[in-house]
C-alpha cells in the first residue's frame, strides 16, 4: 500500500509537471541559463578538484600528512589518520566533493558509517576557487573579501568539528596487499568516471532546483528580494549572482553571501547525500548543522 508520504510526493510531482507545460518557455529559458551556469562556474571549479581529491583519497594521501599535523587534529579533534586525510582534502576541495573522498573511504572500509555521518556535518567547505572567483571578485571586485568569507567558512567547520569530536571513531586500517595494487592508469581512468558521473548528477540537481526557483517566482509574482532568498535556500549558485543586484547594505551583502555558503542550499545538500551510495546518513543531523 503506497503510504501518505509516496502520495504527496505524487500529487507534488504531478503539479510541477503541470506548472512546467503553462510555462514551457520559460522553464526552456531556465534550463538553458543554468546549464551555462553549470558549464562556467560550477563544472570549471569542481572537475579539476574533484579528480585531483579522489585521486588523494584512492592513493592513500593519509599516509603522507606529517606527524604534527596529524597529532594536532587528533588532539583538537578526535581524528585518526583517515579522517585527517578527508578534512584536509576537503578544504582543498570543497563540497560536495567532500561527500565523494568520504564515500570512498567508507566503501574500503577505512572510517565506518557513524565516523562519515559526522565528517559529513563538518567538512561543507565551499570549493575555494569558487568563493574566490564567483563571490569575492564577481559579486563584490574583491579577492581580500572572498578571502574573508572563505576563512569564516573554514572557521565554522573547524568549530563543528571540535563540537563533534566525541563521535568520531577511529577504524582500523586493512593491512593492503602489494599485489591488489592497480596501476595508477587504472585508478585515474576510474576516478575520471567517477566524477563525470557525479557531475552529471550535479548538472541534473542545478536545472531542477533552479527552475523551481523560476516556477515559485512565476505562481507566486515574488519580489527580487524574495525571489534571492528563495533561491539562496534551493540554489546557492543563481541566489549569489543575484544578491549583488540587492538593494541592501555592503555588510549585509557579505554576511548573506557567507551564510549562503555555510548553509548551501538544499541543491548541494542533496547533491552531496548523492554521492554517499548504499549506506544509511541521517539527514536530519547535516540539516541542522548547516543551519549555523
Amino acid at each position: 500500500m503506497t503510504s501518505k508520504k509516496d502520495i504527496f510526493l505524487l500529487y507534488f510531482l504531478l503539479i510541477i509537471e503541470i506548472l512546467i507545460l503553462l510555462n514551457s518557455k520559460i522553464v526552456i529559458n531556465s534550463v538553458i541559463k543554468s546549464s551555462k551556469l553549470f558549464i562556467f562556474k560550477i563544472f570549471s571549479s569542481l572537475m579539476p578538484t574533484m579528480i585531483i581529491g579522489l585521486l588523494l583519497a584512492k592513493l592513500n594521501f593519509h599516509k603522507i600528512i606529517p606527524k604534527f599535523i596529524k597529532k594536532t587534529f587528533g588532539y583538537l579533534f578526535n581524528f585518526d589518520d583517515v579522517t585527517t586525510s578527508i578534512f584536509i582534502t576537503s578544504m582543498l576541495c570543497g563540497s560536495p566533493s567532500s561527500a565523494s573522498f568520504i564515500n570512498e573511504y567508507l566503501n574500503n572500509g577505512k572510517i565506518n558509517e557513524k565516523t562519515a555521518e559526522n565528517l559529513l556535518c563538518c567538512t561543507h567547505f565551499i570549493n575555494p576557487l569558487f568563493v574566490i572567483s564567483a563571490v569575492g571578485i564577481d559579486i563584490f571586485n574583491s579577492t581580500k573579501i572572498g578571502m574573508i568569507i572563505l576563512f569564516f567558512t573554514y572557521l565554522s567547520n573547524f568549530i563543528k568539528a571540535f563540537l563533534l569530536r566525541k563521535n568520531f571513531v577511529s577504524t582500523k586500517l586493512k593491512i593492503e596487499n602489494k599485489k591488489e595494487k592497480e596501476k595508477f592508469m587504472i585508478v585515474f581512468k576510474d576516478v575520471i568516471k567517477v566524477c563525470m558521473m557525479q557531475l552529471l548528477v550535479i548538472f541534473g540537481i542545478v536545472i531542477l532546483f533552479n527552475m523551481l526557483t523560476i516556477l515559485i517566482k512565476e505562481v507566486f509574482n515574488i519580489n527580487y528580494f524574495f525571489e534571492t532568498i528563495i533561491n539562496i535556500i534551493l540554489e546557492i549558485t543563481g541566489g549569489i549572482n543575484k544578491i549583488s543586484y540587492l538593494n541592501i547594505s555592503f555588510i549585509f551583502k557579505i554576511f548573506l553571501s557567507y551564510y549562503s555558503l555555510s548553509f548551501g542550499g538544499i541543491c548541494i545538500q542533496m547533491q552531496t547525500l548523492s554521492m554517499i551510495t548504499n549506506k544509511k546518513i541521517k539527514y536530519l543531523k547535516y540539516f541542522i548543522f548547516r543551519l549555523f
